[in-house]
């Protein structure tokens, strides 16, 4: 079989952003109207899976806001979500990263922080 290489005139992904100590804090990656297609998440947590918790930005945003999207990855993983037809959010994105797949005060920091990683449109 063989390798096919295209260069892209029209690329899906305009903005990557890169969080490497992702945890409990709160992060904002974009502020207005864009279309989200892939998550990246590196675990490096030995014993603990994390949960990252996505959410429409809003602003001064919390731990306890209600996440809009979750996604898992386990322990010493490195975890891919692609999403073809994107998804679009009209407030911009905001998340954090924790161990427990409730938010509120119940959510937990990961031991080591997770590395996350963004692409999408504006």
């Amino acid at each position: 079989m063989a390798v096919t290489t295209t260069t892209a005139s029209n690329p899906l992904v305009t903005t990557v952003v890169l969080d490497e100590t992702a945890d409990l804090t709160v992060e904002t990656v974009a502020t207005a109207n864009c279309t989200l297609y892939a998550v990246e998440i590196v675990n490096p947590n030995a014993t603990e899976a994390v949960y990252l918790h996505v959410f429409n930005a809003a602003g001064n945003s919390v731990v306890s806001a209600q996440h809009t999207h979750q996604f898992y990855c386990p322990a010493s993983t490195s975890c891919y979500y692609y999403m073809p037809a994107g998804y679009t959010i009209t407030t911009g994105i905001e998340f954090y990263a924790s161990t427990s797949a409730g938010g509120g005060s119940s959510a937990t920091a990961p031991t080591d922080a997770v590395t996350v990683k963004f692409g999408f449109t504006l």
